[in-house]
């Protein structure tokens, strides 16, 4: 199928891009270089997409890009605001205590689900548990952040992964619903899902964290 080959050459362009990266680069330069792939990868989805003919990639990514911008606020959040998440330094810019290669990467795996989930949002959940629980444990092994003070399980803090599954299907159904509708309507359900997020993201931890539950 030439949507998946396309979807894979682009993928394996980034993860070769992003082991090299991370096998022999350093701070300051590394962050740079993380910056530098998290925008590539934004320009060449929709590039790709309007040359191969997947034109619902780019309706995909234009919805993305502008989610993916709006969860810096509850990374900064967690960081900053409750201290339960550390960025370590790089070298990149900052948003707050936010790296900004953050505003635009969680357009890479949220792609991918709502891609395969092809506009279910049980399936995108499911998509989204996996997929961020293995983003979760890889993120401190390559240093990009880590949990700080709550209860983890390889690497990964328990209270995210209801959150997280729910961030695809909430974002799945609200791209299924958008899809065709005007640029405001579009941005503003993107919005509406990181906050939705985000709450999520709080309730579950004082639920788990500090309520015990």
């Amino acid at each position: 199928m030439r949507e998946v080959r396309d979807a894979l050459i682009l993928n394996g362009l980034l993860a070769a891009a992003g082991w090299a990266t991370f096998r022999y680069l350093q701070s300051p330069m590394l962050g740079l270089a993380v910056v530098a792939l998290v925008i590539g990868y934004n320009l060449l989805l929709p590039l790709i997409a309007r040359g191969s003919g997947h034109g619902h990639w780019f309706d995909l990514w234009w919805f993305l890009l502008p989610l993916s911008i709006c969860q810096v606020v509850p990374d900064w959040v967690l960081s900053q605001l409750i201290g339960i998440l550390s960025f370590p330094d790089h070298g990149a810019p900052r948003i707050g205590t936010v790296p900004v290669y953050m505003a635009g990467m969680w357009a890479i795996p949220l792609f991918w689900i709502l891609l395969i989930a092809r506009g279910s949002p049980a399936v995108a959940g499911l998509l989204a548990l996996v997929v961020f629980a293995a983003s979760e444990w890889a993120a401190p092994v390559f240093g990009l952040w880590r949990p700080l003070q709550v209860p983890t399980w390889q690497g990964i803090a328990h209270y995210v992964l209801l959150p997280e599954a729910l961030l695809g299907a909430a974002a799945a159904y609200a791209y299924r619903e958008v899809r065709s509708a005007n640029v405001i309507t579009r941005l503003s359900a993107a919005a509406a899902v990181s906050v939705f997020y985000t709450g999520a993201l709080i309730v579950s931890y004082f639920l788990m964290q500090r309520a015990g539950l």
